[in-house]
């Protein structure tokens, strides 16, 4: 199985960005490109769902939240629309001077292919979120993949 690992530096308060990631009406407005015309039902609670989708691309993430510890950790057992297999996605927060570190440590890929994928769309997404706030260009981090 096949990992990766995304952080981005977001200048914002842990509790704002944990809010972008757990209301519904916040997420939409990053989480994917405008154009996506993204909708979102979210249940941020262990157990609850989380979910959106674009009816423009005919795509959707159809998630279960596995652990929610609010304002520092969620962890999805994400699956895509139309796939026989889930993912697990563990999204932390933690708060530092001046901003909000996002580390998004998404594993059980079954290929490298898909796993980079995954990359490019995080990559683009958690850069959204820190355009969100306005951070400055570079603040979104890349690390290395495991």
């Amino acid at each position: 199985m096949h990992e990766l690992v995304e952080e981005a530096a977001v200048a914002a308060s842990v509790d704002a960005v944990w809010a972008d990631f757990t209301d519904a009406t916040y997420l939409v407005e990053w989480f994917w490109p405008p154009r996506l015309e993204a909708t979102a039902t979210l249940d941020p609670h262990q157990g609850g769902s989380w979910r959106v989708r674009s009816e423009v691309a005919g795509i959707g993430v159809d998630a279960t939240v596995l652990e929610s510890e609010r304002p520092h950790t969620l962890r999805l057992a994400w699956r895509w629309d139309g796939e026989d297999h889930s993912t697990d996605a563990e999204i932390t927060l933690e708060p530092t001077a001046d901003a909000t570190r996002v580390k998004v440590r998404h594993s059980g890929f079954q290929s490298e292919d898909e796993r980079d994928t995954h990359i490019e769309g995080w990559s683009h997404c958690l850069q959204r979120l820190v355009d969100r706030h306005g951070g400055a260009p570079g603040q979104h981090l890349r690390p290395d993949t495991a």
